[in-house]
């Protein structure tokens, strides 16, 4: 019943845009949309005053104010100079008000209506030390102009009569209610949406550098105590070579959780850069194959294959071929990490055999899956599905949500399949942009085997061309 109320008085229109918009917008943005409805407001007002005949004087301040706005979002939206907009918007409200005030009737007017409306937005878009600072100085404003409204009566535009004043403080009331009570619940509902993302944060940090802790932990002592066991005079060879690929996937795992934590660093402070260019995608592949050949556990049965089919052997893809092969290793160690027993392959599609208009990359494995549940969060920072350690398969969940972000900087978007239970499947699809040229790939031999033994387990590894 409240909802309908609600909608009855400002609008369904209006409280969809709010909704939808909430934990969407950025500061920036959000002022944005303000200026625009200042600059409806202003256009409003001028038309009204067009209608109602209020004089030339009236009619060209609020002309004056609606392209001052339109100068503004002109510059933040267009020109990047959104602090300064800011800190002009704040600023010439007073100039603004102050005008109004003294041709717009003064204190029977409705410029005392738009004095109170415009306070939310200097609350909103100043620091906190200055926020007391603003609200005085428009208190202090409005009593200065009460005075000079009072000992100085002739300097205030009166209307012409009372019927014309009743009619634009009832206009000018109406579209500020309709405008204000939603900006009000708009700026409350954004504020309690930051707060629930700042505590929420606050939990995934906490989860996130006990898991970092123990995840560091755990390979760094295996390290140096099966170093140190190396040193015994008495062991023999193939002791040796089981403590020294315990060693290596040690080394592995913590190098991995290194590099994730650096890279979601850059994403963050936003030191990633893209540089595109004509990239042959065969050699990458080959080389993710090789790379990721020698880090899968000795203790996992995995057969690792790389697929090419052979019209896309030369294939090039204007993209960036760094960020690119580090999103497909993300994912393949991922797979690796969260299967025993199985395969993991991976290898590519295309819209094209030349200038394709898409690529589509897969990375299959045969692990446990990955549950309905956990899909809706996976890409999330520092998120496994869950906040437990002990049910961890190892990593501080950063390597999806890195491989997710980079995707959308290079013009491309990550897809998940999984039943739940048995195996998941990535796609990678990546969306052609400009090219300059060409260029080709090395051609590779059509297929290759390579086979490993350690601590009395196999560990295949294909890399395969499809005919």
């Amino acid at each position: 019943m409240q909802g309908k109320k609600t909608r009855a008085i400002f609008g369904f229109s209006i409280e969809r845009w709010i909704d939808s918009k909430i934990g969407k917008l950025n500061s920036q943005e959000i002022f944005e949309q303000i200026l625009k409805l200042c600059i409806f407001l202003a256009a409003s007002a001028t038309v009204g005053n067009i209608i109602l005949n209020l004089g030339n004087a009236l009619i060209m301040a609020t002309l004056f104010i609606t392209l001052f706005f339109s100068l503004l979002y002109f510059f933040s939206h267009y020109k990047g100079y959104y602090p300064t907009s800011v800190k002009i918007f704040v600023a010439s409200q007073f100039l603004i008000l102050n005008v109004l005030w003294l041709t717009n009737g003064g204190s029977y007017g409705p410029t005392l209506l738009i004095f109170q409306a415009f306070i939310p937005m200097f609350i909103f878009f100043t620091e906190l030390k200055r926020k007391l600072l603003i609200v005085f100085l428009l208190f202090v404003n409005v009593h200065v102009l009460f005075a000079l409204e009072y000992f100085f009566p002739q300097l205030i535009r009166a209307y012409p009569n009372p019927g014309v004043r009743l009619f634009d403080t009832l206009v000018i009331t109406f579209l500020f209610f309709i405008v204000e009570i939603p900006l009000l619940y708009f700026i409350q509902k954004q504020f309690i949406a930051q707060s629930l993302q700042a505590i929420n944060s606050e939990k995934v940090k906490s989860a996130f550098l006990a898991n970092m802790s123990h995840e560091i932990r755990t390979p760094m002592n295996a390290i140096i105590g099966f170093s140190e066991l190396l040193g015994e005079p008495e062991l023999d060879e193939d002791t040796k070579k089981q403590y020294v690929n315990i060693i290596k996937d040690n080394g592995n795992v913590l190098l991995q959780i290194i590099n994730n934590i650096m890279d979601a660093s850059k994403l963050e402070s936003g030191l990633i850069e893209v540089n595109n260019s004509n990239t042959a995608i065969k050699p990458m592949l080959e080389r993710l194959y090789n790379s990721h050949l020698p880090q899968i556990p000795s203790d996992k049965q995995v057969e690792l294959i790389c697929q090419v089919p052979r019209q896309l052997e030369n294939i090039t893809f204007f993209t960036d071929a760094l960020l690119l092969h580090q999103i497909l290793s993300n994912l393949i160690t991922n797979a690796i990490k969260f299967t025993d027993k199985g395969y993991v392959k991976f290898g590519m599609e295309a819209s094209a055999t030349t200038h394709p208009e898409w690529l589509r990359f897969y990375v299959i494995d045969s692990g446990k899956g990955i549950s309905q549940k956990s899909q809706a969060a996976i890409f999330q920072r520092f998120n496994q599905g869950h906040f437990n350690i002990k049910d961890k398969e190892g990593g501080v969940g950063l390597g999806l949500s890195i491989s997710n972000e980079l995707a959308q900087k290079i013009n491309g978007t990550i897809e998940l399949e999984s039943d739940g239970k048995t195996g998941s499947a990535f796609y990678v699809i990546l969306f052609s942009h400009k090219s300059n040229g060409k260029e080709s790939g090395k051609n590779m031999g059509t297929s290759a085997k390579l086979l490993h033994k350690g601590n009395s387990c196999v560990r295949n590894a294909v890399y395969a061309d499809i005919n």
